[in-house]
């Protein structure tokens, strides 16, 4: 039999890496739609030739811990704690930016039939610094949107040089499905409940942002599935600010070695909107998963009168 996915998620702003599917509950912490506990470190390198280069570094690590109590059903409540660390930075010492975060969700059985409600609360202390104590560089609107160089500016427009830390509050629920020739989930998602001030001159501040995750899988057969994603998020009561939009689909087949050892391959494409296209590759050989992402944007991308290389690597390990 074959498997058919879709699934449509949401990219937040932190981190800034390619493989949004393997970073999800960084954006929404009740997106935990498995009882799997991982661990996972990501790479991700982005070199605008001649003006910039910035590298963002990973690490996930995500356990889960099951309520011991009798049921009929193999389908149990479960908590699930997340901790994760992010760093930024930019060439010639321009960004540095570093998030912690940590994060508790409780996912609740709706019936006995895999269907799940789950409520999630996150924290991160952040640290951002951005340009040059005595200089201010200028760069054009769509340059690097939506990525480490464009949040550490939102985060500090006057680009100070000064280090800042602050705290943000974050939230998310979701509904999700796992039976497994049927899985799909919604979630939605707030960001800065707290509104927290980012720079020393306390004149900046971060607006309430939101997002909205869906998704659905079926099976066809035993041995291919494919799967699609996508996002948006948007800033609470601004007119002006552009929403994060990602759409992308990837089919995975099932490759059997011998009658006891297969391993997975997956290939996808994947469109950040005015930003980049974004193809890539998965293995999955027993509990690894090696994952490959690169980033181009021709025209009619907007931000393809900036040219930009750009690749992330992924490690995940299941526990």
């Amino acid at each position: 039999m074959a498997l058919l996915g879709i699934v449509v998620f949401t990219k937040a702003q932190d981190p800034h890496d390619l493989g949004i599917e393997q970073m999800k509950l960084w954006y929404n912490p009740a997106l935990k739609t498995d009882t799997l506990p991982v661990g996972h470190v990501m790479l991700h390198n982005v070199n605008y030739p001649g003006v910039l280069s910035t590298r963002s570094k990973s690490i996930t690590l995500e356990l889960v811990f099951e309520r011991n109590i009798e049921t009929v059903s193999n389908t149990i409540p479960f908590f699930t704690l997340t901790a994760g660390l992010n760093v930024d930075n930019a060439s010639n010492d321009l960004m540095k930016a570093s998030s912690a975060m940590l994060a508790l969700s409780y996912a609740l059985p709706l019936d006995y039939n895999n269907t799940y409600m789950a409520l999630g609360f996150q924290g991160n202390y952040s640290f951002n610094r951005v340009g040059y104590t005595g200089s201010y560089y200028s760069f054009p609107d769509n340059f690097d949107k939506f990525g480490a160089m464009y949040w550490a500016i939102k985060r500090d427009p006057l680009e100070s040089g000064y280090n800042f830390g602050y705290f943000t509050f974050n939230a998310g629920a979701s509904v999700f499905h796992t039976e497994e020739e049927q899985q799909w989930y919604v979630g939605f998602s707030t960001r800065y409940i707290n509104h927290p001030y980012t720079e020393w001159d306390h004149i900046t501040t971060l607006p309430t942002t939101f997002g909205v995750q869906a998704g659905y899988t079926a099976a066809i057969n035993e041995t291919t599935q494919i799967s699609g994603y996508g996002n948006i998020s948007f800033v609470s009561g601004s007119t002006t600010s552009s929403p994060e939009q990602y759409i992308g689909i990837r089919g995975i087949r099932k490759i059997d070695v011998n009658d006891s050892t297969a391993f997975h391959f997956s290939i996808g494409l994947g469109m950040s909107f005015h930003q980049a296209l974004q193809p890539n590759l998965q293995l999955q050989w027993g509990r690894h998963l090696f994952a490959g992402y690169l980033d181009f944007n021709p025209p009619p991308i907007a931000s393809s009168a900036y040219h930009r290389r750009s690749y992330a690597l992924l490690y995940r390990y299941n526990l």
